[in-house]
């Protein structure tokens, strides 16, 4: 009966580690295929496929000038009342990977209740707009906006985000 329970155990720990593996395999090929290839660790860190996934991918169809390629990557996931929409853009230049990630999350409910403000300090505030401003300790900002659907309130919040990284060193 151990060797039954241990190989199962073993079956469904790398079952999931092989699926994983999957899903970033699926992902870079997409990448590989719209030329971004030096750029695969720093791709994965930022824009890991998450449970109950879909995306879509593309790239501009006169490309940008000189030697750089961008490509898009727009990823959405979560459930129905807790959906996030994520659309990364990727560009390889001939020293660096840059991405400009932006952000939207739906949830049910208010923004008051979806916002956590131990984490997000409102820094602006907009009475004549739908939007407000928060602000984390690292600096991101997030423009939230709460809508009325019939009697359900549902929160919107969207997020921008810039970083940039040098190829990574492949060793031959």
């Amino acid at each position: 009966m151990k060797i039954l329970l241990f190989i199962t155990i073993i079956y469904f720990a790398t079952s999931s580690t092989i699926f994983a593996q999957d899903k970033n395999r699926i992902l870079l090929d997409a990448f590989h295929k719209y030329g971004i290839t030096a750029c695969d660790s720093f791709i994965l860190k930022n824009s890991r496929l998450q449970g109950n996934w879909s995306f879509s991918i593309s790239k501009h169809l006169k490309g940008i000038d000189g030697p750089s390629t961008e490509v898009s990557l727009v990823t959405i996931y979560g459930t129905k009342g807790d959906t996030v929409k994520i659309d990364d853009s990727y560009i390889q230049t001939l020293k660096n990977c840059f991405l400009h990630s932006r952000s939207t999350i739906s949830n049910s409910g208010s923004c008051e209740s979806n916002i956590d403000s131990n984490e997000w300090n409102i820094s602006s505030e907009m009475p004549n707009k739908d939007y407000t401003t928060y602000e984390n300790r690292y600096g991101i900002e997030m423009q939230a906006k709460e809508i009325t659907v019939g009697d359900s309130k549902a929160c919107i919040k969207e997020t921008s985000v810039r970083t940039r990284r040098d190829y990574e060193k492949k060793e031959k």
